[in-house]
Order: C-alpha cells, then structure tokens, then sequence
C-alpha cells in the first residue's frame, strides 16, 4: 500500500524551484571546471567566424570603418570634451611652485580624486599627506594644506562660523599654545590664563543668507499679505504687525527667534543652547516645519546664555 503524499501543493512546487536551482548551479560549476584552453580557442574561433560572417553581410559598415582608421580629430569635433576641459578654462590659479606645468587647482584635483575617490582617506590623513607633500615639493610651492584653504580654492564657503569666549568675562579668547584658549582680557581674573573646557563659551554661527534664500524660495505662494491665511490670534494679525509691515510698500521679512537648552553629556553641566527663527509671513502650520525652522547659532557653555552677547553674535 503506497503512502500517501501529506505535503501541500505550495511544499512541493518549493521543493521542484529549490531542485532546478541546484541542478543550474552544478551545470555552471562542472561547466567552468572542466573549461580548458582548447575551449577557449574554440569559443575565440567561433567568435572570429560569426564576426566575418556578419561582416559580409553588411561590407559596407566595415569599410566605412576600415576608411576611418587613418583619421585625424581637428578643431571641430567636440564630441570627446570633458570635463576637465571646461574646468581649464576657468582655473585662473598661479602654478604650484616656479617652473611647474600644473596650476594650484589641477594638482589638487588629481590629489583629492585620488585620496578622497580612490584611496578613501578620512579627513585627518588627507591633511597630513598633503602636509608631507609640500615639505617635498620644491620651496616654495602653493600647495593647500588646511581645509579651510582647498575649500576656498575651489570656490566653497564655510557655512559656519565659531567664536570661543571665557566663560567669566565674555571677551573673545585668543590662541595659546598647543591651539589651546586664553583669555585676553587685562581686567579678567583668567586673565593671559590657559583656559579649560568648561570656562570657554563656543558660540556657532550659520549662514542666515543662505538659509532665508532656500525657505523664501519654497514657500513663496504662501507668503502674501492676505489676512485670511492667518488666524485672528497670530502675530500677523496684530496692531505693531499690521501698522509696520502690513501698510509698508517694500518686502519685509519678520523672524520670530527661540532658543532652549540641553546637556550634552549628562555627567557634565555642559549643555548646549540652539538659537532657531521662523518666518512669520508663511502662514501656520507651514511655518513651524523642521524644514522652514532656521538655524542661527548654538551656544555651548557650562552655563546659560547670556541673551545680549548671544544675539549679537547670531543675528
């Protein structure tokens, strides 16, 4: 008596896949092991065959090619420009030391395509290689070696900014040794004092330009003075608002500012305070958008802001 098959249809046909699948990949695999020379040979033959056939069935495509062969590219043909060709035209910047057939901006090219692109090196070991190049090169040479400088030769600004004051007099540190912070301040109990981490104050400003720019530009069909975009209750609406903004003949652009703070670690009072801004002429609840929230600065200290000295820095 023949037992009866107790799996699903589902079981099986997995099974039936599974099978086919082993069965191709033990086709290729003996197929690949027993490949020798001769095969290829054989393959490289039959290729050659089926190219000559092909070619007398169309002989007027290869001699158009063959007539080709001796061909020279003049002025004209553009078809091949690349990029680097453009580029060219624009780079202004002197060579990189007397006597060379590179300019600053080419060589770093080719450097930063090699080390960033190809080699894949963080940040600190691109500095210091290109460091280690400039003490070889020939003296003296042009070569960038801050990231502050090869972002300013390709034409990239530093969106940010930062400020280190002391944390007991609020007056900008100047630089010690070993890039550590002094107070320089006469009157100052630190003063001409090496500074530690929790007596500095480090205040981060950003591009407000830029950030106003791309905001303004996404929203402006929202930003009209139609009253009845805006609620009875919001600023818009108000008597100063309406009187100053509303009734003036130009554009104006009004930012609502807000900050908190938050410890950075919680072992240590240090915390840091971020100062945003919102557009008051997008309407709500558009204007309160993580994307539409502009980021002016951030302060970082054991203590809190000091409003006066924190908006005179971010705004």
């Amino acid at each position: 008596m023949k037992a009866k098959n107790c799996y699903s249809r589902r079981v099986v046909e997995r099974r039936h896949r599974r099978l086919k699948r082993l069965e191709k990949v033990s086709y290729y695999s003996d197929s690949s092991s027993s490949s020798s020379d001769e095969d290829e040979n054989e393959l490289f033959t039959e290729f050659k065959h089926s190219t000559i056939a092909t070619n007398n069935i169309f002989p007027t495509v290869s001699d158009d090619f063959i007539s080709l062969n001796d061909y020279f590219a003049d002025e004209h043909d553009n078809a091949q420009i690349s990029n680097e060709n453009t580029d060219d035209c624009c780079d202004k910047s002197p060579p990189l030391f007397a006597g060379s057939t590179l300019s600053v901006m080419k060589s770093m090219k080719l450097l930063m395509n090699f080390l960033a692109t190809d080699v894949n090196l963080d940040k600190r070991n691109v500095i210091r290689l290109l460091k280690l190049l400039k003490s070889i090169l020939p003296q003296p040479n042009l070569l960038p070696v801050t990231w502050k400088s090869i972002m300013k030769l390709f034409g990239h600004t530093n969106m940010s900014t930062t400020t280190f004051l002391c944390s007991s007099c609020y007056t900008k540190c100047g630089k010690a040794t070993f890039n550590t912070k002094a107070c320089k301040n006469a009157t100052c109990s630190r003063s001409n004092v090496t500074l530690k981490t929790h007596e500095i104050v480090e205040i981060v400003n950003l591009d407000l330009r830029t950030q106003l720019k791309s905001i303004i530009t996404r929203n402006f069909s929202l930003m009209s003075k139609n009253k009845d975009y805006f609620p009875n209750a919001d600023i818009p609406n108000g008597r100063f608002h309406r009187t100053s903004v509303f009734e003036s003949k130009c554009n104006v652009i009004t930012l609502t500012l807000h900050t908190d703070g938050a410890p950075l670690i919680r072992t240590t009072k240090q915390s840091i305070w971020p100062l945003f801004a919102s557009i008051v002429e997008i309407p709500p609840p558009v204007r309160e958008y993580q994307k539409n929230i502009i980021l002016l600065g951030l302060w970082s200290s054991k203590s809190k802001p000091d409003v006066n000295i924190f908006l005179k820095h971010a705004v």
